[in-house]
């Protein structure tokens, strides 16, 4: 009797902690990545199952977001974004055309993210009145949906953009941080703390110092040597071909591989309320060490988080 009565207990409680979650993310490169690792990471914990829709286009921000919702008004089949769907218990990948408008007007979700262009991230004043319209306009049409904020994260040291501004990627992050918590609570949202747990894994591995590299640098490599680039989660050098030769391209502003892995144990912690030491997936160009600080820093800082509602 004991052990049936254990055995009932085990599978209620496994039917209270299942999260069946369907997302939307109304973005651009910086939340499109989460894909890649997300589905799988939640497919690998027992009781958790995701449908994930990317609304993207790249470097999109608040304000074009914004205008695309009143141009949809007119034109409701308007094909302003590329519309990605992942199934965490599904191996195929939708894509095709559509927009935002008729997305919130046609599908019931239960969380969906916002965020500002990375390149604007750190400057509040270009977040209004865009994001305030953005809102409104989500809550008119899913009323029943968390709006939730993903704070963006700052670039590599040796970012083009950081070296035109003069400004280190700490004043990259600490200025998006702000502005991301301003708008939060402005409205009363939840932050997804990404930008956080990239600072929390430079501050445990303090990265080189990236250089920026003009084209006269750059010229001194040759395929396939590239410059040195370990150390952080942000950015990743590589050959591509371009014109039928092939061209050295310095990527400091993205996710690379550990860095998208990063990603996605934050927001599973985030939108399930789960441990990250529950997560069973690691890709296989994260090693298994790698994988266990990586989901130990997206713990700590959605732990860290002083989210301003619940």
């Amino acid at each position: 009797m004991k052990r049936i009565i254990m055995a009932l207990l085990f599978v209620l409680t496994f039917c209270l902690s299942a999260k069946d979650l369907n997302v939307l993310m109304i973005g651009n490169s910086f939340s499109i990545c989460v894909g890649n690792y997300l589905p799988k990471i939640v497919k690998s914990v027992p009781g958790c199952r995701l449908t994930l829709t990317s609304a993207y286009i790249g470097g999109c921000s608040l304000e074009k977001h914004s205008k695309n919702l009143t141009e949809a008004e007119k034109n409701p089949e308007a094909p302003q974004y590329r519309i990605n769907v992942w199934y965490s218990d599904k191996p195929n990948v939708h894509t095709r055309r559509g927009n935002v408008l008729k997305l919130l007007k046609t599908g019931k979700y239960d969380v969906i993210t916002i965020q500002q262009n990375s390149f604007n991230s750190f400057k509040y004043n270009t977040y209004q009145p865009y994001a305030d319209h953005l809102i409104s306009v989500i809550r008119k049409y899913q009323p029943q949906a968390e709006i939730v904020i993903q704070q963006t994260w700052s670039y590599r040291s040796d970012s083009w953009i950081l070296t035109r501004d003069k400004l280190s990627n700490t004043e990259m992050y600490q200025g998006a941080a702000s502005a991301y918590r301003k708008l939060a609570e402005s409205h009363g949202l939840r932050v997804i703390p990404m930008g956080d747990a990239v600072q929390i894994f430079r501050k445990n591995n303090p990265p080189p110092e990236f250089k920026y590299l003009d084209n006269k640098a750059r010229a001194k490599y040759k395929w396939p040597d590239v410059p040195p680039q370990a150390g952080d989660v942000v950015g990743v050098n590589r050959w591509i071909k371009q014109g039928g030769r092939m061209v050295l391209y310095m990527d400091s502003v993205h996710l690379n591989e550990r860095g998208e892995y990063l990603q996605a144990a934050v927001w599973f912690a985030f939108l399930y309320g789960r441990k990250t030491s529950e997560i069973k997936f690691v890709p296989l160009k994260v090693g298994d060490d790698d994988a266990v600080l990586l989901r130990k820093y997206a713990q700590e800082a959605v732990d860290n988080y002083k989210q301003v509602a619940k």
